[in-house]
């Protein structure tokens, strides 16, 4: 098999864009409440809604996604291993055209003392295993966030994108550094609206 690189777009839309998108997805690819990795989604296309502490990290291929919507308050979120364990068995982690993406956790947070503890394990993941990725960490707002297979492309809903459509429209690289504390984007993406 040839290394084909895939360029994901990471996408800000308002949460009215995103709503309206995830219509053709279905409730049955939601990584939904409790947000363990039993919710964990694997298909073509998925989303997740109201992450404020959690991390989400999805690994695609270009035709298939795994959704991890991983709350940091849930002591069983707290054995990275069994989540490392399950992500080896649902996804190829030797494939040369796996990506990752990871957006979520509160920095310093009092709410969630394990929030960024939780994304920065999956961080280290991703590293260790050679995936290139892009993360959006931090930041004081929930996002929403889906991918398309199709179009392999990520949606980041948030109700702060709007105002700041208007007064940044041909800048979302400027927007996202507004809206999160990190912005990390690799070679191979690239933010949009």
């Amino acid at each position: 098999m040839d290394n084909i690189s895939f360029t994901s777009k990471i996408r800000l839309v308002p949460l009215e864009d995103f709503r309206c998108a995830i219509s053709t997805i279905g409730e049955r690819n939601n990584a939904k409440y409790p947000w363990t990795i039993k919710q964990s989604v694997l298909a073509n296309n998925a989303y997740t809604t109201g992450v404020i502490d959690c991390t989400v990290c999805g690994l695609t291929d270009g035709s298939q996604v795994l959704l991890n919507h991983i709350c940091p308050d849930t002591p069983g979120n707290l054995n990275f291993s069994r989540i490392a364990d399950f992500i080896k068995k649902k996804m190829p982690l030797d494939n040369p055209n796996l990506q990752g993406f990871l957006l979520g956790a509160k920095i310093n947070s009092n709410k969630s003392i394990h929030s960024e503890w939780l994304f920065d394990k999956f961080a280290e993941f991703l590293e260790k295993h050679r995936i290139p990725f892009s993360q959006l960490k931090g930041g004081p707002f929930e996002n929403h966030v889906a991918y398309f297979s199709s179009k392999d492309e990520w949606l980041v809903g948030n109700a702060m994108i709007n105002p700041q459509l208007q007064e940044n429209l041909n800048f979302p690289e400027y927007v996202a550094k507004k809206l999160f504390d990190k912005v990390d984007v690799c070679e191979m993406d690239k933010i949009s609206w």
